[in-house]
C-alpha cells in the first residue's frame, strides 16, 4: 500500500513516516521544504515532495494521487493553527475524496469533542480540531480513525496503550505514530479512539 503522509515533519510525523517504511509500506511524504525537512537517507519507498496546507484542493489531491490512505499528523499552535489544523484539515480531507482515497486517519487531541473539558490555555486549538474532527464525521464519505492521544511526551515507546485515558496519563510520540499506522488496515471504522499508554498491545487493541 501507499500512504500519503501530512506533516512528515512534525515530532509525530517523523515517527510515523519511520514506523511505516519498517512496516514496509510505500510512502509518500509531504513537507513544506523537502530539501530541509526531508530525511537525509535515501529510501527506495520514500517520496518527498513539498505540500502546502494553504494550497488550493486541486493542487493536495494532485500530490495525492494514486495513494491509499492518508495520515493527516499535522498539529500547529502557532500562527498557522486555522490555516493548517481546522482549513488545511478540511481541505486534506476534501482532496482525499477528490484523489479517490478513501481511508483517512487523523490526528487529533483527547476530548476535542466535548468542550466542556478543553483546557483553557489551549481554547483556540481546541476548537481547530473540534471543526476539523466534526467536518471528518459529518462531511465527508471518508473512512476514518480519527485519533485523540492524551498528553505527549518524547519517551521511548511501550508499544502499549489503553483508551479512554485522562490528562493525568501520557503516551510517547512513538506509540501514537505505531497507533496510526496501525489503524491503517484496522477493523476501526468511521470512529474516534482515545489513547494513553496503557497495558494493551497496539496491535492486538486494534
Amino acid at each position: 500500500m501507499k500512504i500519503f503522509v501530512i506533516a512528515a515533519h512534525g515530532q509525530v510525523g517523523q515517527h510515523v513516516v519511520d514506523t511505516l517504511l519498517e512496516n514496509d509500506y510505500q510512502v509518500v511524504a509531504g513537507y513544506r521544504d523537502p530539501a530541509t525537512q526531508a530525511p537525509a537517507t535515501a529510501s527506495s519507498e520514500l517520496q518527498a515532495i513539498a505540500f502546502d496546507l494553504t494550497g488550493s484542493i486541486s493542487d493536495l489531491a494532485q500530490a495525492m494521487h494514486g495513494c491509499d490512505a492518508v495520515i493527516f499528523a499535522a498539529g500547529s499552535q502557532g500562527k498557522a493553527l486555522l490555516a493548517v489544523d481546522l482549513d488545511g484539515a478540511v481541505k486534506a480531507m476534501e482532496a482525499a475524496q477528490q484523489a479517490g482515497i478513501a481511508r483517512f486517519i487523523q490526528l487529533s487531541t483527547l476530548n476535542a469533542g466535548d468542550r466542556k473539558r478543553w483546557p483553557a490555555s489551549l481554547n483556540d486549538y481546541y476548537i481547530a480540531k473540534y471543526y476539523a474532527d466534526e467536518w471528518l464525521m459529518h462531511h465527508t464519505t471518508l473512512d476514518y480513525v480519527i485519533v485523540q492521544p492524551t498528553t505527549l511526551t518524547n519517551d521511548a515507546p511501550t508499544g502499549q496503550i489503553k483508551f479512554e485515558p485522562t490528562w493525568q496519563d501520557t503516551i510517547s510520540r512513538q506509540d501514537v505514530a505505531t497507533v496510526l499506522v496501525e489503524a491503517i488496515e484496522s477493523d476501526q471504522h468511521r470512529t474516534t479512539i482515545q489513547i494513553a499508554n496503557g497495558n494493551l498491545p497496539i496491535a492486538q487493541a486494534l
